[in-house]
């Protein structure tokens, strides 16, 4: 539970844990950014209203969840150029933690996101394992962006499915030994911090299916959930990590 200290932990406010690396725990929210969270300025396109549901999961109505460009200002997938990182994640989002408690922001680690991406080759027809080396690992780029807010890596959403799935490549998560035992799948269409380092204009996203879109233009608009780590001074102070009795941190 992160943002909401009620005995009962709202659901807006339920985050899943993707690992923890050296000391710190990455987290993702659970289902999309609303438009309450993350404004309707920025790099907001409308409600995620029209789109279809026959695959979602969740339970936050999609007349409030926002849909936004991954970078609509210069149509090119440079994330420091990028209102959704700038304005709606590390703005809005921001200032929406900040007025329901300052010492959330306090939590959230400032990261140096890496975010040269990676082509097509690694992160559309590779492994999850294939995907962490290009975007984060011994063979990532060094271009890198510090701020508290990010997305999800394409890896990230590789190894929330089962182990029996790590050898399928990323454009083949369509199926039912990828989708599912992912625990971060959840039906709608979801943006990655991942641009596609051999094409200008497009970034690795999520579809309804499960798989990833190698075609997807960054002046199109979709879903997105912020994710972020934790400082490594936030302790646990009870729950069990179901969503009915998550985790508390202080």
């Amino acid at each position: 539970c992160f943002g909401s200290d009620a005995t009962t932990c709202p659901n807006d406010n339920l985050y899943r844990i993707i690992g923890v690396f050296g000391d710190q725990v990455k987290l993702i929210k659970h289902e999309y950014g609303t438009t309450t969270q993350l404004g309707t300025n920025g790099n907001y396109y409308g409600t995620a209203s029209s789109w279809s549901t026959s695959y979602y999961k969740g339970t936050t109505s999609t007349s409030s969840i926002g849909a936004y460009y991954w970078n609509m200002n210069s149509e090119e997938n440079t994330w420091s150029a990028s209102q959704l990182n700038t304005v709606n994640l590390n703005t809005n989002y921001i200032n929406y933690l900040n007025n329901q408690n300052a010492k959330w922001t306090n939590m959230i680690e400032t990261t140096n996101w890496k975010v040269g991406g990676g082509s097509s080759s690694y992160l559309y027809k590779g492994t999850p394992k294939t995907a962490y080396n290009y975007e984060v690992g011994n063979n990532s780029s060094n271009t890198t962006y510090s701020a508290k807010i990010g997305l999800m890596y394409v890896s990230d959403y590789g190894y929330a499915a089962s182990p029996s799935a790590w050898t399928i490549t990323m454009s083949s998560y369509n199926n039912s030994t990828a989708t599912g035992n992912n625990w971060m799948y959840m039906g709608l269409w979801d943006w990655t911090i991942s641009r596609r380092s051999d094409d200008t204009y497009c970034a690795f996203l999520v579809i309804g299916a499960g798989n990833f879109n190698e075609y997807s233009f960054v002046n199109n608009s979709y879903g997105v959930r912020p994710t972020f780590y934790l400082e490594s001074s936030v302790v646990l102070s009870g729950g069990s990590g179901t969503s009915a009795d998550p985790y508390r941190i202080a």
